[in-house]
């Protein structure tokens, strides 16, 4: 499949955010890994998924997009947290957003304050970005926000995984929370099992094949 790549941005360590953009008939769609370090396989699971759209046969303009690593600093250290000690899924401009925090867990001075989520945020916008699919570990489970129940119950099918409203826990600052519940995009988070993709391979392809294809044949 004929394939844009991208640099959205950098890390705080000067790493690339490197996307690839890939045609498809439905609505613009968003996969991304890696935004906590310490889950590989996410990262894994979505290089697999660019490798598998850049062997199919398709031309147009890119409207799938794929971003493998958006925490590499964290990735290269093997560690959850940027190289600010930021948790960048607690860094973004949702209504919750709040900089009290437990250990670990610390948002950032601000909203956006990190390259990772501000690059991030940008692309968004600039590729008028419809639905994103967030891939994390390690519930095995397939949770959303926003207007995407009918999606992660496809998602959940393809995969094995069951569906989950939330992961027990507040997630104030998120990605979810930021453009699922205040703007109101569909928004997954395919949360893998824990241990590395080689365990799971299978499932992890058959769910991201399935969240590109719900978009692919349910377009508008």
């Amino acid at each position: 499949m004929e394939q844009n790549d991208r640099l959205i941005g950098l890390s705080r360590q000067g790493r690339p955010l490197q996307g690839w953009g890939f045609p498809n008939a439905g609505r613009r769609l968003l996969i991304f890994g890696g935004i906590h370090g310490d889950e590989p396989a996410s990262v894994d699971a979505v290089e697999a998924l660019r490798q598998r759209l850049t062997a199919a046969p398709a031309r147009g303009e890119p409207a799938v997009w794929v971003v493998p690593a958006l925490n590499p600093d964290g990735l290269a250290a093997g560690q959850k947290n940027s190289a600010s000690d930021v948790d960048l899924n607690r860094n973004f401009p949702a209504a919750n957003f709040v900089r009290a925090h437990a250990p670990g867990y610390d948002p950032g001075p601000a909203p956006l304050s990190e390259p990772e989520t501000a690059a991030l945020a940008r692309f968004i916008d600039q590729a008028s970005i419809d639905a994103v699919v967030a891939v994390h570990a390690p519930f095995a489970c397939v949770n959303f926000d926003g207007p995407a129940a009918d999606w992660a119950a496809q998602v959940a099918s393809a995969s094995g995984w069951p569906v989950r409203g939330n992961i027990g826990y507040p997630t104030p600052g998120s990605f979810g929370s930021w453009l699922g519940v205040d703007r109101g995009l569909p928004i997954l988070t395919l949360e893998l099992p824990p241990g590395p993709l080689a365990s799971f391979r299978a499932q992890a392809a058959a769910a991201l094949d399935r969240a590109v294809a719900y978009w692919n044949n349910n377009v508008g």
